[in-house]
């Protein structure tokens, strides 16, 4: 959520006021002053309407001759005052300038020199920056069990956000805070929260101490880290701070993904899970982009299909508002094994070796793994998941369906001579990277009448679904 800075209202006021020096000067020596000063508003940010200025106290001193002059501004915290003095002796000036709030404090204050000229004018011009900042802290990305964030300055809570995890506003929280003293040093802290067995705890915080200089532009770092109770880290995060030349003070930042939880190119989210000693996907793949961002075409027509000799996906009957969220993506085998990448970062492919490990773990032998055809007991039961998307028969019946955490669904083929779909929730075809010759590779499927795991090779061209395991 992140919030907009107000544009810069300036409001005219022209004010005109005489004022005599306390010693008139002759009129030989008689010059002017004009006054153009440039009040700007506190942080620039919605908030900062908070603050009403009241007044604009100016005093100009030479010597013993001393002007002092109190300009009403009415609440308005963004205001451009135009003044003129005349009667000004001769020679060299000084300048001190302040306005008050509502409370009679201090906001901005600044000075400074001119020299006024017999019978000249002479323009002075003072742009006032509040001695207060604002700090926006955007806790972007935050991991799908926080529902809490607060923002710490100086050892007081002054600003915090309850809100739902895994909303569909993309996990986006902002905080604000609008006095930030420039000057002085500031310790931020950001903390957030998330529950754990029913019991709220403090997930990640991180800590800086920042110093504010009005019109300076500055960079800090906020590294937030994972103080869970679970044991193990989760990873940590870098925020950088900057602190703009008007005073607004931002963070930005990614908090890390969850443990047992995968995210690819596109922002699409995957459960993993561990198998014996290998961690995999537990969803199928629906990418639409390899690694590098390149996009992977999304191949409709049945005879541009089987003429494929590059890498493409589909959507079983082209049903993306259906079936690739429940099923994912069917692709060929050239881009399962393109450089550029279908696999998220620090993921890839499995090898057949690969499977036959995984399949292994679930209880084959390995003269059962290295075997075509059906194979094994009912490791094709315990590597399937979710029965309402499985016709009834023998794979589901298994008292081991789903026990691995793996989820093989029934997504179904597209045919690699013809481009047609069959086959969905009655099959679940799966890649390997393991290539045969230049016509066919070795899959894997599952099919609901059988509990065991098929081993055969597939055309190229075929259009299946993919897991990938962590490398």
């Amino acid at each position: 959520m992140k919030r907009t800075g107000l544009s810069i209202l300036i409001i005219a006021t022209s004010l005109t006021l005489l004022n005599s020096c306390s010693e008139p000067p002759t009129a030989s020596t008689i010059g002017s002053a004009r006054l153009n000063i440039t009040l700007r508003n506190v942080g620039e940010l919605s908030k900062s309407s908070s603050i009403d200025l009241q007044s604009l106290f100016i005093e100009m001193s030479k010597g013993t001759n001393i002007i002092h002059d109190t300009i009403p501004l009415n609440g308005n915290s963004e205001v451009l005052v135009t003044q003129n003095y005349v009667d000004m002796s001769e020679g060299d000036w000084s300048l001190n300038v302040e306005s008050r709030d509502q409370n009679d404090e201090i906001i901005h204050t600044d000075s400074t020199e001119f020299t006024v000229i017999a019978e000249e004018t002479v323009e002075v011009s003072l742009s006032l920056v509040s001695k207060y900042s604002m700090l926006i802290a955007n806790f972007l990305g935050i991991a799908e069990d926080v529902y809490r964030c607060e923002l710490v300055v100086d050892g007081n809570m002054v600003a915090d956000s309850t809100f739902l995890p895994q909303t569909d506003a993309g996990y986006n929280i902002t905080l604000e805070y609008d006095y930030l003293t420039t000057g002085a040093e500031h310790l931020i802290v950001m903390d957030a929260y998330g529950e754990y067995e029913g019991v709220e705890y403090l997930f990640y915080t991180g800590d800086t101490t920042i110093t504010v200089l009005a019109g300076i532009d500055q960079s800090y770092e906020i590294d937030l880290e994972w103080v869970g109770p679970f044991g193990a880290l989760r990873g940590d995060v870098s925020i950088e701070v900057t602190i703009g030349a008007t005073g607004l003070v931002s963070m930005n930042g990614n908090f890390p993904i969850p443990s047992g939880v995968l995210v690819d190119i596109d922002g699409n989210r995957y459960d993993t899970i561990l198998i014996g000693e290998q961690v995999w996907m537990a969803d199928n793949l629906k990418v639409t982009h390899y690694r590098v961002g390149t996009e992977i075409p999304n191949v409709t027509g049945n005879v541009e299909w089987s003429a494929l000799i590059n890498g493409a996906y589909s959507i079983y009957n082209h049903n993306a508002s259906n079936e690739v969220d429940d099923y994912g993506a069917l692709y060929n085998w050239f881009a399962v094994v393109d450089s550029r990448n279908i696999a998220p970062d620090g993921w890839h492919i499995p090898t057949d070796d690969e499977w036959k490990e995984l399949e292994m773990a679930l209880g084959m032998s390995q003269s059962e793994a290295d075997a075509s055809g059906y194979r094994g007991t009912n490791e094709g039961s315990k590597l399937a998941g979710d029965a309402s998307m499985w016709t009834n028969g023998g794979l589901e019946n298994d008292s081991e369906f789903g026990s691995s955490g793996f989820t093989a669904l029934p997504a179904g083929i597209r045919d690699g001579d013809g481009g047609s779909y069959s086959e969905l929730s009655e099959k679940g075809f799966f890649w390997s990277a393991t290539g045969i010759d230049n016509d066919y590779a070795t899959m894997r499927y599952l099919y609901y009448v059988y509990s065991k795991v098929y081993r055969a090779e597939a055309r190229k061209r075929h259009g299946l679904s993919v897991r990938c395991v962590q490398d």
